[in-house]
């Protein structure tokens, strides 16, 4: 179920969602019909709280499989909150519904756990998997080739309009950089397209609507093709724990200048919001001195995190498969719903797991 911001629009792909009633609607009949569920939340929301809430309830009811997927890091807005808060109990209670939670990292386990839900239910699986880093270069769109061809190099970001990419942060120490090195670019991607213009807007008020392309949304093969053309990964938000774009860039051998959320891979070079310097530092290094960056750089070994959820996911579902079997066909029934900007495809079924990876 698609319950991003084209959530509306009808494809055959995935489930469309016209409102709240809509989802509660389609989310009911298919359990009807023998779906099992997997919903994936954060806690950077409290939509996609209700909306986890809700479809983890109505499987319980109807006697259906109930999984959960907890995105992000270990540090998110709404929890872990104190114990006694309704935050806490909030999400404890959510947690106590589904048979199996998956997460990304022992960190993240650590921090479901303060709940006191049973342990053997959080399962860690990296969201980062072998066919992550396997992409055909793209054609570059016109306005971000002649960004890069004017420059004479360009840091890449992943930015959003939200609170947790330190916007603010952010144009201080381009502004900065800029400075001493006027020919260097920012090539921002990501964001939404709600978002865009009042991105673009933000970074035109602030002075830099020369030193910043901003695209948007893109394809993970365009994602990709960018992101080997810069001369560094600048990663602003505390709350992703272990990113998968981190793990990409290490793996294809980019330097990744990441804020420092305590769930950082080995060979990222990390800063603090509370020591600008140290990012200007580390963005200097990479302008002039890439090569030993990359040196610093460990190998990075990309497993089959993909092909480990969907075993899981039949296994919690009590499903056998016949590896000889073509992966299009489905093993088991399940409706997962996403609402993740950056990680914006769910899977229809188990086996879609197989073929498109983790979330």
């Amino acid at each position: 179920m698609n319950l991003n911001e084209n959530r509306k629009v009808p494809s055959d792909e995935c489930i469309d969602v016209q409102s709240g009633w809509d989802y509660i609607r389609k989310v009911l009949r298919l359990i009807r019909t023998g779906y099992a569920v997997h919903v994936r939340v954060n806690g950077e929301t409290k939509k996609g709280f209700l909306l986890a809430l809700t479809a983890l309830v109505l499987a319980r009811l109807y006697g259906r499989h109930a999984l959960l997927t907890y995105c992000g890091g270990h540090q998110q807005s709404y929890f872990p909150a104190p114990r006694t808060s309704f935050r806490h109990l909030a999400f404890a209670l959510l947690f106590r519904i589904p048979s199996r939670i998956y997460c990304n990292s022992e960190a993240v386990k650590r921090s479901l756990l303060t709940t006191g839900i049973n342990p053997g239910r959080v399962v860690p699986i990296p969201h980062f998997s072998t066919h992550y880093i396997e992409f055909k270069p793209a054609t570059v769109p016109l306005d971000a080739e002649e960004f890069c061809a004017k420059h004479d190099g360009v840091f890449f970001l992943y930015v959003c309009f939200r609170k947790e990419y330190m916007l603010e942060l952010l144009a201080h120490v381009i502004r900065r950089f800029r400075l001493s090195v006027p020919g260097i670019g920012f090539l921002i991607v990501g964001t939404c397209n709600r978002e865009l213009q009042p991105l673009r807007e933000f970074f035109t008020e602030s002075g830099l609507k020369d030193a910043v392309c901003v695209t948007g949304s893109l394809p993970h093969d365009l994602f990709l093709t960018l992101m080997k053309r810069s001369l560094a990964y600048i990663r602003i938000p505390l709350t992703d724990g272990v990113c998968s774009s981190v793990l990409e860039a290490l793996a294809l051998r980019i330097p990744v200048l990441a804020s420092d959320n305590g769930a950082r891979p080995p060979g990222a070079e990390l800063w603090r919001a509370e020591n600008p310097e140290r990012l200007l530092q580390l963005m200097a290094e990479a302008a002039t001195q890439q090569d030993a960056m990359i040196a610093r750089i460990p190998t990075v070994t990309a497993e089959d995190n993909a092909g480990r959820l969907a075993d899981d996911i039949e296994q919690a579902c009590g499903v056998s498969v016949d590896r000889s079997r073509n992966s299009s066909a489905g093993s088991f029934p399940t409706v997962a719903s996403s609402s993740n900007t950056e990680l914006n495809e769910a899977p229809a079924t188990v086996s879609s797991v197989r073929e498109h990876g983790l979330q």
